[in-house]
């Protein structure tokens, strides 16, 4: 556990030297709001609901962190940004960390379909 905290804060004082204060006054709240909107522990239910797109046999759970890594990449690759790189690399990856972080089942993507579909929201 001390390993993980350990490279979580290294990580996270790379990116705040390389996009600066900004970052960090935006990924700090982003986290927050995040943490307090999202599940405690995996398998509750959350205050927003999970994207769950079935695929046959199988489902795929789409985490708020794929969609803010998403959407940071396309930011990046179109150079469109909500008001600037800092602020958005902030919100998203105040985002993309706690879905990470926060979660042992983070890299679970993709489940088998049971009859009851909305088990995993």
């Amino acid at each position: 556990m001390k390993k993980k905290r350990l490279v979580s804060i290294g990580s996270i004082m790379v990116a705040c030297i390389a996009l600066g204060y900004v970052f960090f006054l935006l990924w700090l709240p982003s986290f927050l709001v995040c943490k307090y909107l999202s599940a405690k522990s995996v398998g509750e239910r959350s205050k927003i609901r999970s994207i769950i797109i079935p695929l046959g046999k199988w489902k795929m759970h789409l985490h708020h962190w794929i969609c803010s890594l998403g959407l940071a990449g396309v930011s990046s690759t179109t150079d469109y940004y909500f008001v600037n790189p800092a602020v958005t690399y902030g919100l998203l990856g105040g985002l993309a960390f706690q879905g990470i972080y926060c979660y042992s089942d983070w890299n679970r993507i993709v489940f088998r379909r049971h009859r009851n579909i909305e088990s995993y929201t």
